[in-house]
């Protein structure tokens, strides 16, 4: 089976991925008694981290993967500073 298109990945990373940053938004009063600290260290290793690795990348779909997975810290981390 064949990879992928472009086209069908960004329908994937912004569909189904966020969805799931949604339901953790929504039910994030679940959350509260852990440590907010610890997902903001977490989030924000990630966005650096997935930005780092996006920079050097040179296959279009796994840019768009690991964009996706930055835009995904960055939603945490604004989950995580109760915003």
């Amino acid at each position: 089976m064949a990879a992928p298109t472009p086209v069908s990945s960004l329908v994937h990373s912004s569909t189904l991925v966020t969805s799931g940053v949604y339901v953790i938004i929504r039910y994030h009063y679940i959350f509260n008694f852990l440590n907010n600290d610890f997902f903001k260290v977490i989030s924000l290793f990630t966005m650096i981290v997935s930005g780092f690795c996006a920079i050097f990348e040179k296959d279009f779909k796994k840019v768009v993967a690991i964009s996706t997975l930055r835009q995904l810290g960055f939603m945490l981390f604004t989950v995580s500073i109760n915003c």
